[in-house]
């Protein structure tokens, strides 16, 4: 089973809601990237389906139905000067593709000035290439071969954005991410 390990700085510790939201932005990010790839269009259409129908907020604990190959199990634990988290499963090569999406949105959140408010660094992030490559445009192009309803297109950007934010949210000053 490949492991993909996340070690979060941050100054203090993120509140509840923050580190709840940095969390399920990575179960969130993972399940895109397994479903958009999905060789099967059926099962596809029928998962994104069930997510939808389930909800998309970080509070609800249902996964999307995937084959339990393709399932992870997500664990984390606060920790002075930040918290770490775990997301292991048997997908290894969907762990290697999140492992080099939150290295990315890492580098592009450092990059971003101190100054920006919240939703300027939201829209920049969502608007690097690896995010808008991994996971915005697979979603227009499921859309598109009708695997999603149009209509919820925008719910799973919603989806997105928050977890981009949360990933860089200004309390955060890094991430180490490595995959054994």
């Amino acid at each position: 089973m490949a492991q993909l390990h996340v070690e979060v700085t941050s100054p203090s510790m993120p509140g509840s809601t923050q580190f709840i939201r940095f969390c399920k932005a990575v179960e969130q990010f993972y399940y895109v990237l397994t479903i958009a790839w999905e060789p099967d269009s059926a099962k596809a259409a029928a998962a994104w389906r069930a997510w939808l129908a389930n909800g998309l907020h970080p509070a609800v604990r249902l996964a999307p139905p995937v084959d339990a190959a393709k399932r992870i199990r997500v664990d984390s634990r606060p920790g002075v000067g930040g918290f770490e988290l775990t997301a292991a499963g048997p997908n290894r090569e969907a762990l290697a593709r999140l492992q080099k999406l939150l290295q990315a949105i890492d580098a592009a959140h450092k990059a971003i000035a101190e100054s920006a408010d919240d939703a300027a660094r939201a829209a920049s992030l969502i608007a690097t290439e690896a995010v808008v490559r991994e996971l915005v445009q697979p979603l227009k192009d499921c859309a598109a071969r009708g695997l999603i309803p149009p209509a919820a297109v925008d719910s799973f950007m919603a989806m997105i954005g928050r977890g981009v934010a949360a990933i860089g949210a200004r309390e955060i000053t890094g991430l180490a991410v490595s995959l054994t």
